[in-house]
């Protein structure tokens, strides 16, 4: 997962296989199945050109993917 900074509530984001992995202040992980890459992509993107992450997250993310929070010990 690569480490975020600048956000209140991310902490860290993946993407492998085609799944998600997002990791929020206080340590929960949620994981989102058959996510595109190319939204992975522009997610990044829009964190490099200096968007917010969590305002990117609340408008195209949430809304359209439904995570599965891990467990504790995954």
């Amino acid at each position: 997962m690569k480490e975020i900074t600048g956000s209140s509530n991310i902490e860290a984001i993946g993407h492998k296989d085609g799944t998600l992995s997002v990791r929020f202040k206080g340590g929960a992980v949620y994981d989102y199945e058959n996510f595109p890459q190319a939204l992975h992509d522009k997610w990044m993107e829009a964190h490099l050109a200096g968007e917010s992450v969590g305002s990117f997250f609340h408008h195209h993310i949430k809304p359209h993917y439904e995570g599965k929070k891990r467990e504790a010990s995954e």
